[in-house]
């Protein structure tokens, strides 16, 4: 994670792009989650401020636990949202498969 955490942060700061390093970075981001078997993650629009922070954290102090925090948070609510997801389908097919009985 340290080392995707750090790619993030070093390619958002050569801005290789007029437009779309953001997203381009993200989308990298999620690629390497995926091939590992993580969840992809967004950045909501209410942690943006929370984002940018932990990218001055780095630059100025190079502390690279803000990102990573952030990152394991949104790794952390995608799986808790599939897992509530997938449990609720499981007690609705449950609950279908007692009335056929």
């Amino acid at each position: 994670m340290t080392k995707l955490v750090r790619f993030h942060i070093e390619f958002e700061g050569i801005h290789p792009f007029f437009d779309g390093n953001g997203r381009t970075g993200i989308l990298l981001i999620n690629l390497e989650l995926m091939k590992a078997g993580y969840p992809p993650i967004d950045i909501k629009f209410t942690d943006r401020l929370k984002y940018y922070n932990a990218f001055d954290e780095y630059h100025v102090k190079h502390n690279i636990s803000a990102m990573t925090d952030m990152f394991a948070g949104c790794i952390n609510y995608r799986l808790d949202m599939y897992l509530y997801i997938w449990m609720s389908k499981k007690s609705s097919y449950t609950t279908r498969f007692l009335r056929l009985k």
